[in-house]
């Protein structure tokens, strides 16, 4: 049984367990069960209760408690659409070309998450896809607005595994990344939106496609 008597160390533990389907959407989480898996104490599992909360992982429903966030595909077209509001806006407000430092540092991640997605090591490929983009938008002149992408992103991550066993689609997300190192190596803002909103609709459609399947079974078998 994994301990996890800090906050952080449990919040890590909990995210990537709901991303990765541990805790299925709809799933009813209690304290007293994480406690006893994670080895947590009580004001830790609140306090990261209301972390995931915050980050649109988790749900407090009335009467029935903490539950994993179900999305619905019109919910998920919704978040992708705010998506691409919040980063092509992101776009505009970033200075080009970019720090050449910040260029190495994006490009070390990139090599490093290409590497993970060819050993197929998810977890590993979800923390740095995370690292590459707060680091992407962290040269946004409004650090609103990259705090809201961030956590936007985390809420969306659940959606964008769906995908993370399709090898040609990783290998397109290593691509996309690359081209917007590129676009931020350059001085055009339009094609640095343009690599933006190149990569973010495919793990969408993706979700779609399972939720209908998932609900059709359901009602065939209830037929």
């Amino acid at each position: 049984m994994p301990t996890s008597d800090k906050p952080s160390s449990l919040l890590s533990d909990l995210e990537n367990d709901i991303i990765f389907g541990v805790y299925s959407p709809g799933t009813r989480i209690t304290e007293d069960s994480v406690m006893d898996h994670y080895g947590a104490k009580r004001h830790v599992v609140r306090h990261v209760f209301s972390e995931l909360e915050n980050q649109g992982l988790l749900v407090h429903r009335p009467r029935r408690g903490v539950e994993v966030v179900d999305f619905t595909p019109d919910e998920v077209d919704d978040l992708y659409d705010l998506r691409v509001l919040m980063e092509s806006a992101a776009a505009r407000r970033t200075l080009l070309p970019a720090r050449a430092k910040l260029i190495g540092q994006l490009e070390d991640i990139a090599k490093r998450h290409a590497d993970a997605v060819e050993k197929e090591d998810f977890r590993d490929v979800y923390a740095l896809n995370q690292r590459f983009h707060e680091l992407q938008y962290s040269c946004c002149s409004n650090p609103r607005l990259a705090e809201l992408i961030a956590k936007h992103a985390r809420m969306a991550q659940p959606i964008r595994v769906v995908k993370y066993d399709d090898k040609n689609h990783m290998r397109n997300i290593v691509a996309q990344h690359f081209a917007i190192i590129d676009a931020l190596r350059g001085t055009s803002s339009d094609e640095y939106e343009a690599s933006i909103r190149n990569h973010l609709p495919a793990s969408a459609k993706a979700y779609r496609t399972l939720y209908e399947r998932r609900f059709a079974g359901r009602q065939t078998a209830r037929g």
